[in-house]
């Protein structure tokens, strides 16, 4: 009878959990380069990627990174690439010289626009930024459209 119950319990606890998780978009790992769709920088700071995941040409799946530093330089893209091995560089050419922003690695928010409408639908966060790998947390939700929980609304 113990276990019976013990049983009933798991299987309550599991379908709970599996209800507050089943439907809701889990982070991705990055996508690949080709899928960009541009990059930005938010009024924070950050810089924001968008990738078109469902290759329509609307962005659909961000990622925003902390920008560790920035600045005018006139050397090149590679030797600035060399000299920030653990960073990921983007940059703006202005004729002969170069705005540089150095970012983490990984990014610390991962972002859904299910319906691409250009409001955010579930946004996650990687406090360790160390990349998708299952530790990432539920941290808004813009439109409203998932619960603080994960569930669909």
């Amino acid at each position: 009878m113990r276990r019976l119950i013990i049983a009933l319990a798991l299987v309550v606890v599991i379908i709970f959990w599996a209800s507050d998780t089943l439907g809701t978009p889990q982070p991705v790992p990055e996508p690949h380069f080709y899928t960009t769709t541009g990059w930005d920088l938010t009024p924070t700071g950050m810089l924001i990627v968008g990738y078109d995941l469902n290759d329509n040409g609307r962005p659909d799946y961000f990622t925003l990174r902390i920008v560790v530093r920035s600045y005018f330089s006139v050397e090149s893209v590679q030797t600035t690439v060399d000299n920030c091995p653990e960073n990921v560089v983007f940059f703006v050419n202005y004729g002969e010289d170069r705005y540089f922003y150095i970012t983490d690695q990984k990014p610390l928010f991962y972002v859904f626009d299910e319906d691409e409408d250009g409001h955010w639908d579930l946004i996650y966060k990687d406090v360790l930024t160390d990349g998708v790998n299952g530790n990432e947390s539920f941290y808004d939700s813009p439109s409203r459209k998932y619960s603080v929980g994960g569930s669909v609304e």
